[in-house]
């Protein structure tokens, strides 16, 4: 419960601070009335004549005999000038009072102001004054300062820009210091504007509270959930039905139409990864099947495993004993690195009742599930459930694995998990622990005014501030409010304009291989602008690659290349532009020349001889840009302007016939690539899935690839 707060008594302060207002005075609390009374007592105190400071000078130095007409003349001269400076600070208005110009300053009191004047510490601000003092202090400040929109341009730009990088860099205390220093700055440049002192005053005359007013402190009952304003909640439950029947209480039940079995989402994140994956390791252990001479082994094994981006390593947590493992490392686990190494550790029957729960959760993690892969899942997990009670001790089985049968009907009512598992919640959790609150009370309308403000800062900024474009400074709030880096492109991206985007034209690209598909076409909006590189030359081979893709999706043999007769026939230029990585839908993809592989691998579905449809998995070279535009008479498409192509150089792995692994969704690849040909030249659009790729030996010690297709992300 927070504080109830008396109210404040007002007093008429005329201190040469509030007698500067309208009426000659400005009504403030008791304790800001004293404060101000003691500076101007401590001010009147400490102002020092000229004559004090000679007679001091004088008296200091008796051992040196003092001329007294040398000495009369410094009087005089110094009167002089002490009175034409008065005349010049009342002519132009200066708000610097004399005794800041004529009182020496340390180095400590240029910047930050004279030691006796407000100590701007966080030990000032949070321990010598209490919440009350706070909270009058702030509205001391709404007095003295002008709304925002009554200020000039300038001071809107210090005020926004101070409070974006404050909010955005730097903690309370170091937040008070800077606005000192700007304060001091406007001081010595003559300007009568001055910033809050505080944190809370500075976001007030930014705007920020305006979108925060509604933020309100509530409180749930433990017991029946009921959710109580914090001022009149009561001390223990009250609810009839909990306290008779100890039924929890909410208004959904209410509502006629409200099924509160079916209408409870299953949090596929906790239900699955957290939940029956973490248990399974853990009887493994305690049954012995895996030991710590076994999980070094199966450390070994997985070193050389390159993830997608996005899918967390676990670097040396297997070999540890899976300690502290967090959701998205069990996701890893789950669907990277438990087929590959559990193979040779656990029996052939645990091992194929582990693999029906790894494909449950290939089919339930895809970002676009169809009917018929919700089946598919939800029969591999009556399957994991009926080999646990052969195999396994009954008290494995638990309420959460009785969950995982409902998981059908909840994605068939809300849709795929990634609209409501609980990954971002999690995340933010993390935030949460890095926001301060000083120990104080109201932690979660502090957390909402703080979330609050980060989630609307762009768009108060552009709406505040657009008649100030002709200061040329919406690039450096751009910085302050968006993650986006501007990076300079020669690539014309106006080609692919947002409008002419099409999602579901996007997605059937990559797997109908009817669908004519040859580079050009329209990228995601969050693709661009593309980060390209300097034009560059095509090495000469990869050239022949890029006019024979051209001849073959434009079907115009004629196209001509470098070493041909250049003659009316459309002409290949070998000219293009590195791109250094592309974000399609929220996947991440890059050339595996000077990386790591990461976003490297990928898998196509390419047509055979035979007319049947096999998916490939190769590794990008690099990313490229190139500018093509073909004749009028060869031209069939929708979109003849498009003459930039974004494409993937891609060496392909040659494929085994060894299908022995193909149950547990694991590819057997041979460790060399197909010869380079017009089909290493591939549209980013045909890209169908990331791959996870593993360095293996077979038993007869040859060296071979593991390929683990992974389902890719679909942000748009």
């Amino acid at each position: 419960m927070a504080p109830i707060r008396k109210p404040t008594v007002r007093k008429e302060c005329r201190c040469s601070i509030c007698k500067s207002k309208t009426l000659g005075f400005d009504c403030v609390s008791v304790k800001t009335f004293k404060r101000h009374q003691e500076k101007d007592n401590h001010d009147i105190t400490h102002v020092q004549t000229p004559h004090e400071d000679t007679c001091d000078t004088i008296s200091s130095a008796v051992s040196e005999p003092v001329n007294q007409e040398e000495d009369s003349f410094e009087f005089e001269q110094e009167d002089v000038e002490m009175n034409s400076e008065l005349r010049n600070l009342n002519d132009t208005n200066d708000i610097l009072d004399i005794q800041t110009r004529n009182q020496p300053f340390s180095e400590t009191d240029c910047v930050f102001g004279p030691e006796d004047n407000v100590q701007y510490t966080s030990d000032t601000y949070e321990e010598e004054y209490e919440d009350e003092f706070d909270v009058e202090m702030d509205n001391d400040e709404d007095s003295l300062l002008e709304s925002i929109s009554e200020l000039n341009l300038i001071h809107q730009f210090i005020v926004i820009s101070v409070a974006l990088f404050v909010s955005l860099y730097i903690v309370d205390e170091g937040a008070v210091i800077l606005i000192a220093i700007i304060n001091k700055i406007l001081q010595f440049l003559f300007d009568p504007f001055r910033l809050p002192v505080s944190v809370a005053g500075l976001k007030r005359l930014a705007g920020f509270e305006v979108l925060t007013s509604g933020v309100k402190k509530y409180v749930a009952c433990s017991e029946c959930h009921a959710i109580y304003d914090n001022e009149a909640a009561p001390l223990c439950c009250t609810s009839p039905n909990f306290v008779a029947h100890g039924v929890r209480w909410s208004e959904l039940h209410r509502l006629q139409y409200f099924d509160i079995v079916r209408c409870t989402i299953i949090d596929s994140m906790h239900n699955l990864f957290l939940g029956t994956a973490k248990r399974m390791l853990e009887r493994w252990v305690a049954d012995g099947l895996i030991d710590d001479k076994k999980l070094i082994a199966m450390q070994k094994a997985v070193e050389k495993v390159v993830l997608p981006p996005n899918y967390t390593s676990l670097g040396t947590k297997i070999a540890k004993g899976f300690p502290y493992m967090q959701a998205d490392e069990w996701k890893s686990w789950c669907l990277v690195y438990s087929p590959v190494v559990l193979r040779d550790v656990l029996p052939l029957p645990e091992f194929k009742n582990w693999i029906e729960f790894v494909n449950a959760c290939r089919y339930f993690t895809k970002p676009s599930v169809s009917e018929e892969d919700i089946e598919k899942g939800h029969k591999c997990l009556e399957e994991f459930c009926k080999g646990c009670e052969t195999l396994y001790d009954l008290d494995l089985l638990s309420p959460n694995m009785h969950l995982h049968l409902h998981l059908r009907q909840t994605m068939i009512d809300f849709g795929p998990v990634y609209g409501y598992w609980l990954f971002s919640f999690e995340r933010y959790n993390s935030v949460l622990k890095n926001i301060k609150t000083n120990r104080r009370n109201g932690f979660e309308s502090t957390f909402m005014r703080q979330f609050i403000e980060e989630s609307w800062k762009g768009d108060f900024v552009h709406r505040l501030l657009k008649p100030m474009h002709a200061l040329a400074c919406f690039e450096i709030f751009d910085k302050f409010t968006t993650n986006n880096n501007n990076t300079n492109t020669n690539t014309n991206t106006n080609i692919y304009l947002s409008h002419s985007f099409s999602i579901s034209e996007y997605l059937e690209a990559s797997q109908n291989l009817s669908m004519i598909i040859r580079g050009n076409e329209p990228l995601p909006p969050s693709a661009l602008p593309l980060k390209t590189r300097p034009l560059s030359f095509i090495p000469k081979h990869e050239y022949d690659c890029l006019v024979g893709y051209y001849q073959a999706a434009y079907k115009n043999p004629q196209i001509s290349g470098c070493k041909d007769v250049i003659d009316d026939s459309p002409f290949v230029n070998d000219w293009i532009e590195m791109v250094k990585s592309i974000d399609l839908l929220g996947q991440s993809y890059k050339g595996c020349i000077g990386t790591n592989g990461r976003g490297s691998y990928i898998q196509a579905y390419f047509t055979e001889r035979t007319g049947s449809e096999h998916a490939y998995v190769g590794e990008i070279q690099y990313l490229f840009v190139h500018n093509f535009r073909p004749t009028v008479s060869s031209l069939t498409y929708r979109n003849p302007h498009s003459s930039q192509h974004v494409f993937a150089f891609v060496k392909w792995f040659k494929s085994t016939s060894d299908k022995t692994r193909e149950l547990e969704g694991v590819e057997l690849l041979q460790d060399e690539f197909y010869k380079q040909d017009f089909q290493s030249i591939l549209p980013v659009h045909r890209i169908l899935l990331t791959v996870a790729i593993v360095d293996y030996k077979t038993t007869k010690n040859v060296n071979k690839k593991l390929a683990i297709p992974l389902p890719k992300k679909i942000y748009y």
